[in-house]
């Protein structure tokens, strides 16, 4: 698959091809969550060599665009980039950490109320109106969202952790769609994906350090848990999102995620024998309609 300005405008790449990639791109995020449950490193260690494999891949797509986009790359951009990776780096570690307390199912569906946070940064950052039909949507999801949380609790005490730390992760992925989405129009697809994900790599890898966590298993079943995160939810996953990007507008590429909790729920069900809770059962489809209700606005 070549990488390029050219083949964003030529072939399988194209702006009329969009909406396929992000189904594409869907289907391909949603197996994250399972082969997170399946891997026994810590949640920082995933996320980092999930990062590390992507780069390392985009390598070679990457450089030369580089060479030929470098005098876009100012300290302002670079910046930027930086703090998109920096996003994405507490975004991985939030959601990822929050499988250790909660269900797929739970983390999954709380993950994905970052349409809520792009439409409510929107309107504080860049003063884009809220309507009174993305502010009925936004209570019908919060009020999904605290009967979620409120019937994992009744469950399990650390369910509360694991929810809140999965909410944390959805507001971190709102930043990176919505500012992602801005740099995307300015720069080609593997010089945007290499310089937020390396970023992004070095910050968990700084932190992990710091914090005396293992980085290198020894279960070399891990590494190709790692891989297949690389492989799947990032490069075919978030990559073909940032992708469109350029084409879509960050709160639909937000609301085309929805397919995410169920697909996860169900791959979780037959994989790992694990049911949702009560609260995801009754609060999950208000937060699906709320967040349906929010995107459905035009941008």
């Amino acid at each position: 698959m070549m990488w390029n300005r050219e083949s964003e405008v030529k072939g399988v790449f194209r702006r009329e091809h969009a909406p396929f990639w992000v189904l594409i791109a869907m289907g391909a995020v949603s197996t994250a969550a399972i082969l997170i449950r399946l891997s026994d490193s810590h949640p920082l260690t995933i996320a980092l060599w999930r990062l590390l494999i992507a780069e390392a891949i985009l390598i070679p797509f990457a450089l030369p665009a580089l060479r030929k986009e470098m005098h876009l790359l100012d300290r302002r951009t670079l910046l930027s980039l930086t703090m998109v990776g920096g996003a994405l780096a507490l975004h991985f570690g939030l959601w990822i950490w929050s499988f250790q307390f909660t269900t797929v199912a739970s983390s999954v569906l709380l993950v994905t109320t970052h349409p809520i946070f792009v439409a409510f940064i929107s309107f504080v950052a860049f003063d884009e109106r809220i309507g009174k039909k993305a502010i009925i949507g936004i209570v019908i999801a919060l009020i999904g969202s605290f009967i979620l949380i409120g019937g994992d609790l009744s469950i399990s005490g650390e369910a509360l952790k694991g929810n809140l730390l999965a909410l944390g992760g959805g507001l971190m992925a709102g930043i990176y769609l919505l500012s992602g989405s801005r740099l995307r129009k300015r720069l080609s697809l593997p010089t945007y994906a290499f310089m937020v994900y390396g970023p992004a790599a070095l910050f968990l890898l700084i932190v992990t350090l710091l914090a005396g966590i293992d980085i290198a298993p020894t279960d070399p079943n891990e590494y190709l848990l790692f891989t297949l995160l690389a492989l799947g939810p990032m490069l075919a996953g978030h990559t073909i999102l940032n992708w469109a990007l350029k084409y879509i507008s960050p709160t639909m590429i937000s609301v085309s995620l929805l397919g995410e909790p169920v697909g996860s729920s169900i791959l979780a069900f037959l994989i790992l024998n694990e049911s949702p809770g009560i609260g995801a059962l009754i609060g999950g489809p208000l937060i699906l309609i709320g967040i349906i209700i929010v995107g459905s606005k035009k941008k």
